[in-house]
């Protein structure tokens, strides 16, 4: 058979064009050795590799500024002075190269000549605007940042369709222009709405939480105006993000319901998800508020269950126990309307847990869970539920069903972050019981979960029971610790309190001390009725710093201490220790990242 050649593709065609592709992947791996030489300073090498480069391809641009750029290191000026008048008068006078000649002649303090192949340079791009790309970038690479904005703004105005609004913008934020940079990255957005959501990445760079910061006067500036004149929903949706970055929903909020009311079809999924963002922020006032407006506008049953659901777990949260009577019925009366089955399955759950965990009525919540038992759930709705059936048993003193049912949530979805969590569960168990050692060999898998909370947690725990099972033999203190975790994870406090009192005045092992400090902090924080049980935390959270830094709950007191005078205390001073102290010495904590922007905060740094 014979070998046929599609087309005009000879073998012959094939070896020039091998051949071709052969010189063209030599010169650049010459180029990459060139960079690479100069890189590292040495500068003679990379210069004959250049000097060969341009001799071979005297049009090609890069060659030549790498060429004249290894000279200029070489500190041979005049040189590369002929370079680049060689090319300009046997090439081209290609205004981009006369920058970078009249950049090599401010250096030797003429600046006479460089001022004259500056202006000609944007004289060319007078001539054609399509030059300013080349120009302006020269002029950027040398900080000659307003010959740079000079150069893009003549080519705007000559040729208003010329796009160089994005490389003004960055330009007008280097040089603090803020309502100038604003209105070109405005530009941009105009055109093309989906830009915000890459260019929202550059405004993080200057606006801050600060309402007050000069970049953010400006973005509100130009948005306001821009949508008095030409009233936009991207103004809006802009607007809404400027507020939420200064946490302040209550103004995000008026945005969104101006988006709501303007939008066809009308979808209040950006309001809830602002709520979930207030709410996370613990602006649980402004969370009701949006979600009550959502619940209001009776809109789809996914959004309608989604608010409705949020909404009831806020008002939960902020509920006395007065009021526990009213938020059952709203529970009840929100299932009577919406049904029960496995849509529902996340309010009936919830329903169930503030039933136990709010209302301490075990009987009831174990009822509610047993209806939805009945329904036809999917896996992660079954898992769910027994883990929840599992902790009440827990509250009851019930341990073997509860283990039974933790084993029975880890077979059913294997391998899960919710048998993970079983798992854990499994091993707190065993731990609160006092059967120490099989809770060991539970927290040997998870010390290496995939889920860091997880792992975390394992770690602590299993640290908790060595430590104290070397100084004790007979465990006598870490039996009256587990019994104190239980007690509290059962919501009796007072009974917790009794036991970690004495615990801390004639412990048995040294090492559990730390441990009987940071839960009696907790303990007073959790059941806090003032200013006396948030003084009696910081105390004990303080004696871990000063007394046992070296210790496992050492990062997690100082960030609780950084917390506690920066959220409640508002004593930033006093918190910024505590944040620095977990940064430098405990880098690898969980807290490290939380840390790191709260310390750069109180610091006054522009958090991006």
């Amino acid at each position: 058979m014979r070998l046929e050649w599609p087309g005009s593709f000879t073998p012959k065609f094939l070896l020039t064009f091998l051949s071709m592709f052969a010189f063209t992947f030599g010169f650049g791996q010459s180029e990459d050795l060139a960079q690479s030489y100069f890189d590292q300073g040495e500068y003679e090498k990379a210069e004959a590799i250049y000097a060969k480069l341009h001799t071979s391809n005297p049009e090609y641009q890069n060659w030549l500024l790498g060429y004249v750029e290894t000279l200029q290191a070489l500190e041979k000026a005049e040189q590369a002075e002929a370079v680049l008048k060689k090319y300009l008068a046997e090439i081209g006078a290609y205004p981009n190269i006369q920058v970078e000649l009249g950049y090599l002649y401010q250096k030797q303090k003429d600046s006479i000549a460089a001022y004259q192949l500056y202006q000609d340079a944007i004289s060319k791009v007078k001539e054609r605007p399509g030059f300013a790309y080349a120009v302006g970038d020269a002029f950027q690479k040398h900080g000659l940042l307003d010959l740079a904005v000079e150069t893009y703004e003549t080519a705007q105005r000559i040729e208003p369709r010329t796009t160089t609004s994005l490389e003004l913008a960055k330009i007008y934020g280097e040089q603090s222009r803020y309502q100038e940079m604003f209105d070109n990255y405005m530009n941009l957005i105009v055109e093309n709405p989906s830009y915000f959501r890459i260019l929202n990445r550059n405004f993080s760079q200057y606006i801050t939480e600060d309402s007050s910061h000069e970049a953010n006067l400006a973005l509100r500036r130009v948005l306001l105006q821009r949508n008095q004149e030409e009233p936009s929903l991207t103004y809006n949706q802009m607007l809404a993000w400027l507020y939420v970055q200064q946490k302040d929903y209550v103004k995000a909020f008026a945005q969104e319901k101006a988006i709501f009311q303007r939008s066809e079809p009308k979808s209040l999924d950006r309001i809830i998800d602002l709520a979930l963002i207030a709410k996370a922020e613990d602006d649980l006032s402004s969370a009701r508020e949006m979600l009550e407006f959502a619940v209001e506008k009776d809109s789809d049953e996914r959004e309608m269950l989604s608010a409705e659901r949020e909404l009831l777990l806020i008002k939960s949260a902020q509920a006395q126990p007065e009021d526990y009577p009213t938020i059952e019925t709203a529970y009840q009366n929100v299932l009577d309307r919406i049904g029960r089955r496995r849509d529902s399955f996340l309010i009936q759950k919830d329903f169930a847990e503030f039933l136990a965990f709010q209302k301490k009525d075990i009987q009831n919540a174990q009822a509610q869970i047993e209806i939805i038992k009945t329904q036809n759930l999917y896996q992660q709705q079954a898992a769910e539920l027994k883990l929840l059936e599992a902790d009440l048993n827990v509250q009851q003193s019930k341990f073997n069903q509860a283990l039974l049912l933790y084993t029975q949530v880890e077979k059913l979805i294997p391998n899960s972050d919710i048998a993970q969590e079983a798992k854990f569960k499994v091993a707190k168990t065993s731990y609160f019981t006092g059967d120490f050692d099989w809770a060991l060999t539970q927290l040997k898998v998870l010390k290496s979960s995939a889920s860091q909370l997880t792992s975390n947690d394992a770690l602590e725990l299993s640290l908790l029971i060595k430590d104290n099972s070397q100084e004790d033999t007979t465990r006598t203190d870490l039996k009256l610790l587990a019994k104190a975790d239980l007690l509290q994870f059962q919501n009796k406090p007072d009974q917790a309190l009794d036991i970690l009192n004495p615990l801390l005045k004639n412990y048995t092992s040294p090492s559990i001390v730390d441990d009987v400090l940071f839960r009696l902090a907790n303990l007073h924080l959790d059941n806090s009725k003032g200013q006396d049980d948030i003084e009696k935390a910081i105390r004990y959270l303080q004696r871990i710093t000063e007394e046992h830094s070296d210790k496992i709950l050492a990062d997690n007191a100082n960030f609780l201490l950084g917390k506690l005078f920066m959220d409640q205390l508002n004593q930033p001073e006093k918190a910024k220790p505590y944040f620095e102290t977990l940064i430098f010495n405990h880098p690898d904590s969980i807290f490290f990242v939380e840390a790191r922007q709260r310390f750069r905060k109180l610091r006054g740094d522009q958090i991006q």
